[in-house]
């Protein structure tokens, strides 16, 4: 039903730039409908097109950067996000955006810049306490990144992702007490957390308790069935507990996984 809406608005924009070929909102339109329906390189061409007509067209450098990023173009996305800084300084989430890909590009100190002008313009933007957390923690500060997720914690408590990079990093210092604690509270607010279950029976086993770890990876498993991860840390659980036979088929199963993932 919705792509046959999405369908339809394509359909009538096309009917607008026939009429008048100079309408950049139309082509705007279009470019929006081709991307809900996954044509992210039809949509940048619209993009293209709209801006050609209106070089400050600010929301159709968003969505081409964002489309950019989408198909792994993270030096095109910087581009589009940078031109929309300069239509736009005080747009937050171009900053967040932009430090997005400078963070898939391995740029954590300009990721972090990006991510301190959007929490400067919006002192309550959890989503980029949180993403600064992960480029802090890449580069080796654990400690200033868990202070930005207890910072996006507060904002937003039922932020799972926070809560499961703050295990992470606690894990990372030794903590695993309360890295668990971390990962129990992510889990409780997703269910289906996969990595926050292998997380956990990693910091579990860390700790001895092995059975424990076993029904996390279980359950990871069973949420994600080709977490290759869990089956392989679950394979070293029962090795420890002395069941070899299950460790063995574990840890097959882990290899054949890697290899299929490899091949495809």
């Amino acid at each position: 039903m919705e792509k046959e809406y999405w369908r339809g608005a394509i359909e009538d924009c096309n009917q607008a730039i026939q009429i008048n070929p100079t309408d950049a909102r139309a082509y705007f339109l279009r470019g929006l409908a081709k991307y809900d329906l996954g044509d992210n390189q039809g949509a940048i061409e619209d993009w293209n097109q709209a801006i050609q007509i209106d070089p400050r067209y600010a929301d159709a450098y968003n969505n081409r950067g964002s489309a950019k990023y989408d198909l792994g173009d993270n030096q095109g996305a910087i581009e589009d996000f940078t031109q929309l800084i300069q239509i736009d300084p005080s747009d937050t989430e171009a900053y967040f955006l932009r430090g997005l890909a400078k963070y898939a590009l391995g740029n954590n100190q300009g990721a972090i810049e990006d991510y301190n002008q959007a929490i400067q313009i919006n002192p309550r933007y959890a989503a980029a306490y949180n993403n600064r957390g992960l480029a802090k923690s890449e580069l080796g500060d654990n400690q200033g990144a868990i202070e930005d997720w207890n910072q996006a914690i507060q904002i937003h408590p039922r932020l799972a992702a926070a809560y499961y990079n703050r295990g992470l990093a606690k894990s990372e210092l030794g903590d695993n007490q309360g890295a668990i604690e971390d990962y129990t509270q992510a889990i409780q607010i997703n269910p289906r957390y996969a990595a926050a279950y292998n997380n956990r029976g990693l910091a579990k086993s860390e700790l001895g308790d092995n059975q424990g770890a076993i029904e996390d990876y279980t359950q990871a498993i069973q949420i994600n069935p080709r977490l290759a991860a869990a089956y392989y840390n679950r394979g070293l659980a029962k090795f420890k507990l002395g069941d070899n036979q299950g460790a063995i088929a574990d840890f097959n199963q882990a290899e054949a996984l890697k290899e299929r993932q490899k091949n495809k």
